[in-house]
Order: C-alpha cells, then sequence, then structure tokens
C-alpha cells in the first residue's frame, strides 16, 4: 500500500455485519482506520462526528438506503467532497447509473475480491488527493469563492460577457526601482 494513504479513515455502511467485519479486516491489514455504520441514518450521525477520507456504501439498507444517503452526502458542502465507492448487490445497469448520477465514484458489485476493492480505494484516494491539491492550489491564487466556482464548473474558453471597467496606472521608472530593491 502506498505510504500516502497510511491511516487514512474510512467508512463501511453497510446492514449485513459479516460483510462489514470482512472489510474490516481486510482494510485494517492494509493499514486504514474503519468506522462502521448499519444503517443510513447511523451513516450521517457519524458524519457529524467525523470526517473520513472515503465512503464505501451499501444500497439495499433499512431506515434509510444508500441512495437516499448518497443524495443527504452531495446536498451537504460538508460532506459533499466525501469520495463514495457504492458496493452492493444491485448490479443492474439502472441502479449503477443512479448511483454514479447521485455523485458515487466507483460502484463495486457484491461479491467482490479484496485485492479488486483495495484497487478501488487506491484509485479513488489517489483522485481524492489530486482534487485536494488542485483546490489548494487554487485557494492560493484565487479567493475562495472563486476558487469553488472553477472547481465546481470547470474551465471554459470565452467565458461571460460582464460589464466591467479596468484601471491601468504606470509607475514612472518601475524597472529602476524594483531592480533596486
Amino acid at each position: 500500500m502506498p505510504e500516502e494513504f497510511d491511516r487514512r479513515r474510512i467508512l463501511v455502511v453497510d446492514d449485513e455485519e459479516r460483510m462489514v467485519r470482512f472489510i474490516r479486516m481486510n482494510l485494517e491489514h492494509d493499514g486504514f482506520q474503519v468506522s462502521e455504520a448499519f444503517n443510513g441514518r447511523q451513516a450521517i450521525q457519524k458524519l457529524r462526528d467525523t470526517t473520513p477520507d472515503l465512503i464505501l456504501l451499501d444500497i439495499m439498507m433499512p431506515i434509510m438506503d444508500g441512495f437516499d444517503v448518497l443524495t443527504r452526502l452531495k446536498a451537504n458542502p460538508d460532506t459533499r467532497d466525501i469520495p463514495v465507492i457504492i458496493i452492493s448487490a444491485m448490479n443492474d445497469m439502472h441502479s449503477i447509473a443512479h448511483g454514479i448520477k447521485l455523485g458515487a465514484e466507483d460502484y463495486l458489485p457484491k461479491p467482490f475480491k479484496p485485492a479488486l476493492l483495495r484497487a478501488r480505494i487506491n484509485s479513488t484516494l489517489e483522485k481524492k488527493q489530486l482534487r485536494d491539491r488542485q483546490r489548494e492550489l487554487f485557494s492560493k491564487f484565487a479567493p475562495s469563492e472563486v476558487a469553488d466556482q472553477l472547481l465546481e464548473t470547470g474551465f471554459a474558453l470565452g467565458g461571460k460577457d460582464v460589464v466591467a471597467t479596468a484601471l491601468f496606472c504606470d509607475i514612472r521608472s518601475f524597472t529602476t526601482i524594483s531592480e533596486s530593491q
């Protein structure tokens, strides 16, 4: 496992206790910190106290299903950037497309091999790390509102027509002054 992922926190949300134990055992073996929730409501409550680096989310659960959890996560500014990998026995194309449309990074059908889960987790965390670096870089050179808008809408050539006033100033002998400083 790459060093940059040591002690990353993963929230496992699944109503099947055996599945949670299986995932926990594999992830802890790989050096991850694992917390667990056994239904959607527990997951939302856990997210009030801690922010994981990744969420593994089942779809078919009592109380609140995974699609509802995902919808709430992506609607909340505090949790919308947490990547989610859906792990579900629902492997029909409609469910997969719906999960991705709601904002899941990936969809892994049950049953799965631990090596495949590990690869998907590492890939997702790598993408998250790149997005976090991009956000950090944008924030250095632009106000946070502009950085957030750029990350949300992306970049486009042509931009928008706006009414603006530009003021240009010239300091006499600026080059000489700056070279002497």
